[in-house]
């Protein structure tokens, strides 16, 4: 498998969403709905894109991967992913103290972020020490989990969207700060995990 064609193919699906993207806001006007939507999607997409570098280097052992240039790249996307979903949310759980939330958005908001400045730091070390500082990675995961939790509650509560979709943020996150200490003890760092209930908060968002 070409590694350059992999990569170049995922970063043309995540500009692909990206012009979607627009043209949606083009369509459905600027608004915090819609810019608060994107975010959270755009988060999952640019993930993808550090996820598809990850998989060629950890699994397919591209030898393109053992190149410092390679891991920058690849980390630098979480990283952006991160960044992405932290805005989003914070919009978010803006429009849910609007549609009367006073504590859960505001919680789970401060949760994830804290818990993302802890893995944004993290992840810049590993780029240097090529080393996971793994109580500070249990920290952010907790903290990324139990705060999108939070935020599902309070969808639920606001009735801000259809009651499946915060009832499915609470579940999912849950779930997995449940199952993954079980199951995979020596290792609980999915990143992609924290990005699948923003994007379906932000689909749900545009599909009103």
């Amino acid at each position: 498998m070409n590694p350059y064609a992999v990569v170049a193919l995922s970063v043309i699906v995540a500009l692909a969403v990206s012009l979607v993207l627009l043209v949606t806001i083009g369509v459905q006007g600027l608004s915090v709905r819609t810019v608060a939507a994107s975010l959270m999607i755009l988060g999952f997409m640019w993930f993808g894109v550090g996820g598809f570098l990850f998989t060629g280097r950890a699994i397919w052992k591209w030898p393109v991967g053992e190149t410092a240039g390679f891991l920058r790249w690849e980390r630098g996307f979480v990283i952006v992913a991160v960044v992405f979903t932290v805005l989003g949310l914070d919009l978010l759980a803006d429009m849910l103290r609007t549609a009367g939330d006073s504590v859960f958005a505001r919680l789970g908001l401060m949760s994830y972020l804290v818990g993302a400045i802890i893995i944004v730091v993290e992840e810049t070390i590993y780029l240097t020490k090529r080393e996971w500082n793994y109580p500070q990675v249990i920290v952010y995961v907790v903290l990324a989990f139990l705060g999108q939790a939070a935020i599902g509650v309070a969808l639920v509560q606001t009735g801000f969207m259809v009651a499946w979709v915060g009832w499915a943020t609470i579940l999912w996150n849950l779930a997995w700060l449940v199952v993954l200490p079980i199951v995979r003890r020596e290792d609980i760092y999915f990143p992609a995990l924290h990005h699948i209930a923003p994007l379906v908060i932000g689909i749900a968002l545009l599909v009103r």
